[in-house]
């Protein structure tokens, strides 16, 4: 119990100081470094499937991280997730709009310009993935990008949304907890 009442009270101010002081490989015009905050990417890119996204998204953390990635806008571009060239998961295969019965690919809901609702949505392809503490090196493929009409050609762009935060695991919760009762004990005496 000691623990839990502990980590509550530190493990946000924990977290949040790891996440804006994480070390990234040298980042380049076409890598950024991933925000380890929670803090959503969204892309839209010219593309067909099943093309690469732009841009490789790095970080170093001493703590697991949970990346969360999301089709948005019209349902449903598919994706494809690499860590260092290996493929790392595959969302989901889920139906188009037009297999859906919605009369366009604008109709809302499902169509959202937010990563949230989207990810709340179950008609958007998305997933959780879990990546253990240390270095990673995140590129995307777009591997089915919906229709622009029904019975038509593909849309000439691929959107996708991810984000990243970093989970403290669970000893180190209580660890730092214990820490910060001690100060608050020896700022008592």
């Amino acid at each position: 119990m000691i623990c839990a009442v502990a980590g509550l009270l530190l493990t946000t101010n924990a977290v949040a100081g790891l996440s804006q002081s994480n070390e990234t490989p040298g980042p380049g015009p076409e890598d950024p470094p991933m925000p380890l905050d929670g803090t959503w990417v969204r892309l839209i890119e010219v593309m067909a499937a099943p093309d690469f996204f732009t841009g490789t998204y790095t970080w170093n953390s001493p703590l697991p991280v949970e990346f969360t990635i999301t089709d948005w806008a019209v349902v449903t571009d598919i994706f494809e997730v690499y860590d260092f060239g290996n493929l790392k998961a595959t969302t989901p295969s889920l139906p188009d709009w037009d297999a859906l019965g919605l009369p366009d690919p604008l109709t809302s809901p499902p169509w959202t310009v937010y990563p949230d609702v989207a990810l709340a949505d179950g008609r958007f392809s998305s997933a959780v993935i879990n990546f253990a503490a240390g270095a990673h090196s995140i590129t995307i493929r777009d591997i089915h990008i919906p229709l622009r009409s029904q019975g038509g050609v593909p849309f000439t762009d691929g959107t996708v949304a991810f984000k990243a935060v970093v989970v403290p695991e669970p000893t180190t919760v209580c660890l730092l907890g214990l820490g910060g009762l001690a100060l608050l004990r020896r700022r008592r005496s």
